[in-house]
């Protein structure tokens, strides 16, 4: 479900995914009068690169509009109870975009594969949609639009992203290991009103589940599970040595504090050396066997300037190769205790 503000936000919308359409595809809006079917076929249009005014076909039924495809708009609404072979089904294949407002008075010559738009009025007068595709092809135009938000707490980074499809719309990362809590919501909303997002419209939330800092990774966690209790989101969750590593050759690193580290060796994504806590000397042995691996997350415990600067695109691209959390509720931060790690050494 996603939520706007205004018409030039809904309009914003439509053009997103009219640059993102494809030849024969089908678009049905429902609502009620006044909802906004027509405002959204507007930013269709402007996506598809419609120079024309476009209003709604009611009286015509149908109006066509060149662009980079045809856009095919139509009103269905005069329709009830007609049996006459109208053509539509001509028009559906012809190569260009059909938006039909009112389509169950038509829904028998519908095709069944196509992108289903609810459009509903709130109460303070901004407008909800709900996006329901049927079929691959609409189901990955609907991926490309999912409104993906990654946040990482585990350390001493701050790293929070927002990205629509696979586009990054905005992402931080900064240095607040002591004072995570008080920034990560501030710094989440700087980055939602910026985008003009609201939480309602988040499809997913990302977030890294340790090891690091035992109250850092709670601090995305409780807000993920907030998220998940108030809007229909999925959570997903990640490795943070992982998350530093992404999908190079590294040694990953985490300070453990009193002179140990969390350590996790990768390859191209694939945890290659148990995740595990050992001390500086451990580490030292460690790196020996690995000399062609970059030090990634806390390099200067061990005296390398590590580049962080992917994190939250890591996160994020390792986010596609795990399922969504059942029960978010039931997230614990993984903390490894050193006789975990003594049992993974050996």
């Amino acid at each position: 479900m996603m939520k706007f503000e205004n018409e030039a936000a809904m309009i914003a919308f439509g053009k997103k995914l009219g640059q993102a359409l494809q030849p024969n595809m089908i678009i049905t809006l429902n609502g009620e009068l006044g909802a906004g079917k027509t405002t959204l076929t507007k930013g269709i249009g402007a996506g598809l690169g419609v120079k024309r005014v476009i209003n709604s076909p009611t009286f015509t039924i149908l109006k066509s509009y060149e662009g980079r495809l045809t856009l095919n708009h139509f009103d269905a609404y005069r329709l009830e109870g007609q049996d006459d072979d109208l053509g539509f089904e001509e028009i559906f294949d012809d190569g260009g975009v059909c938006v039909i407002e009112w389509p169950e008075f038509i829904s028998d010559i519908i095709p069944k594969e196509h992108l289903d738009i609810t459009i509903y009025k709130n109460e303070d007068n901004t407008r909800s949609l709900e996006l329901k595709p049927t079929g691959k092809k609409y189901e990955d135009l609907v991926n490309a639009m999912k409104m993906t938000l990654v946040m990482d707490t585990s350390n001493q980074y701050l790293g929070i992203g927002l990205y629509r499809g696979d586009e990054k719309l905005e992402a931080i990362l900064v240095n607040e290991s002591k004072r995570q809590s008080e920034y990560a919501i501030p710094k989440l909303q700087e980055i939602l009103e910026h985008q003009n997002v609201s939480l309602m419209d988040i499809d997913e939330m990302v977030i890294t589940k340790g090891p690091g800092s035992y109250t850092g990774v709670r601090v995305a966690m409780t807000i993920a599970k907030t998220l998940a209790v108030i809007a229909p989101v999925k959570i997903k969750v990640v490795s943070s040595l992982a998350a530093y590593a992404g999908n190079s050759k590294a040694i990953s690193i985490i300070d453990a504090r009193s002179h140990k580290l969390f350590v996790g060796v990768f390859d191209q994504g694939k945890n290659i050396v148990e995740d595990q806590l050992m001390s500086i000397d451990e580490f030292e042995d460690l790196r020996k066997r690995y000399p062609d691996y970059k030090i990634v997350g806390d390099g200067e415990l061990v005296g390398v300037e590590s580049d962080n600067s992917q994190l939250v695109d890591n996160i994020f691209a390792l986010s596609k190769k795990e399922e969504p959390v059942e029960q978010p509720d039931l997230l614990v931060p993984q903390y490894i205790k050193e006789v975990e790690a003594k049992k993974a050494c050996y």
